[in-house]
C-alpha cells in the first residue's frame, strides 16, 4: 500500500515508539479488557496515577527503572515521566493508607517510558498490565502473584507460556561467602543480569570459582526439583536464598508448577527486587513477555516495613505472542 503522504516530510514516531492502527488496537482493547477483569475479580483493585510524578517524591525510584524525560513545571519544580507502575503505587501505598489496612491488592493498566539502548528494537513506550500485592506474608505472596500472572497470560488466549523463575541472591551468597571482593562480585552480577556469558565465564575462571559460571547456566523444571542437589553448585540448601524459592514451588499448584523452570542464573533487570524475580515467556516470541518479582527494598526506602510482590506484562508482547501462537511459530 503506498502511503497518503509517500513523498511528504512527514515522519515516524521517535525511535521505541509505534502507531498501533485499527484492527490491532480492537484486538488489544478486547484482550486487556479480559485481563483487567480477571485481576479485578481476583480481588485487584485497578489503580491510576498520574502520568508525571514530583521528582522529589520519587526519592524511592533509584531503586527502579531511570526516568527518560524528564521536565520543569511552571512553579519551578522537576517532574519525571514515570518510566514504571511499581514505584507509583508503593508511593500511595505509603501516602494514602494506614497500616493496619494491609494487605493491599492493586491492578493497573498503563503506559510507561523507558531508556532505551540504541538500535536494540526495545521499545521506549510500555502499556503495561500488572498487580501489586503490599503486605502479605511473602511466600504466600509469591505463590498468589506467579499463579494470577499465569491466569493472566491465559486469559488473553496463550496456550504455551512458561515461568522462569529465580532469586539473585543465590549467586550473591556463593560469591560472599568464597571471599569475592566487592568489585569482582559486581561485574560479575551485572554479566548475569546482562546475560554476557563470556564474561561471567572469563571471571569466574580468574576468581576460581567455576561454579559461578555453572549456576549462572542452571536450569531444572520445576517438577524436576525434588530430584537436584544443590550442594554440588556451592549452594547452601539451608541458604535463605535457596529455601525461600524451593518453597515457594513446593506451594504451586501441580498444573502451574508443570510450567516453572528454576533459572539459577536469573537475575533481576531492576534495582528494586530483592528476592525472588521471575520473567514470562512463549515459544512464539523470543524475548520476555514480563515478569516480576519481590521489592521489600523498595518500600523500606519510602519507610515501611512490609513486604511486597508484583508482576507486570507487556501488552503488546503478549499480543503478538498470541498472533504467533495463531499463526504455528515457534512450536
Amino acid at each position: 500500500m503506498t502511503p497518503i503522504l509517500n513523498g511528504s516530510n512527514a515522519r515516524p514516531g521517535p525511535s521505541g515508539t509505534r502507531d498501533v492502527l485499527p484492527d490491532e488496537m480492537r484486538e488489544l482493547r478486547d484482550m486487556t479488557r479480559v485481563m483487567v477483569d480477571l485481576l479485578d475479580d481476583a480481588g485487584y483493585g485497578e489503580v491510576r496515577t498520574p502520568t508525571l510524578e514530583y521528582e522529589r517524591a520519587m526519592d524511592g525510584s533509584e531503586l527502579g527503572p531511570r526516568a527518560a524525560y524528564r521536565l520543569i513545571d511552571e512553579h519551578g519544580d522537576a517532574l519525571v515521566l514515570r518510566s514504571d507502575m511499581t514505584v507509583p503505587i508503593v508511593r500511595v501505598a505509603v501516602t494514602r493508607y494506614e497500616p493496619n489496612a494491609l494487605p493491599l491488592r492493586f491492578s493497573y493498566l498503563a503506559r510507561a517510558w523507558r531508556r532505551v539502548k540504541p538500535r536494540s528494537g526495545e521499545a521506549r513506550e510500555i502499556l503495561q498490565l500488572g498487580a501489586e500485592l503490599i503486605g502479605s506474608e511473602p511466600a504466600d505472596a509469591a505463590v498468589e502473584l506467579l499463579e494470577l500472572c499465569g491466569e493472566a497470560l491465559s486469559s488473553a488466549g496463550l496456550a504455551d507460556w512458561q515461568i522462569g523463575l529465580g532469586d539473585g541472591r543465590i549467586l550473591g551468597e556463593l560469591l560472599a561467602s568464597s571471599g569475592v571482593s566487592a568489585d569482582d562480585a559486581e561485574v560479575l552480577l551485572e554479566a548475569v543480569r546482562d546475560q554476557d556469558l563470556v564474561t561471567v565465564d572469563s571471571l569466574a575462571q580468574r576468581i576460581a570459582i567455576p561454579q559461578a559460571a555453572t549456576i549462572a547456566r542452571t536450569r531444572i523444571n520445576g517438577v524436576d526439583l525434588e530430584e537436584f542437589d544443590p550442594v554440588g553448585l556451592g549452594i547452601n540448601p539451608a541458604s535463605p536464598a535457596w529455601s525461600d524459592l524451593t518453597a515457594v514451588v513446593r506451594a504451586l499448584s501441580p498444573e502451574f508448577r508443570a510450567r516453572v523452570v528454576l533459572d539459577l542464573g536469573l537475575a533481576p533487570k531492576i534495582d528494586y527486587y530483592d528476592g525472588l524475580v521471575f520473567e514470562a515467556y512463549d515459544p512464539a516470541i523470543g524475548r520476555a513477555l514480563g515478569g516480576g518479582g519481590s521489592y521489600d527494598a523498595l518500600l523500606r526506602a519510602f519507610g515501611s516495613s512490609a513486604s511486597g510482590f508484583g508482576f507486570a506484562l507487556d501488552t503488546e508482547l503478549v499480543h503478538a505472542a498470541v498472533a504467533g501462537e495463531e499463526r504455528g511459530e515457534g512450536s
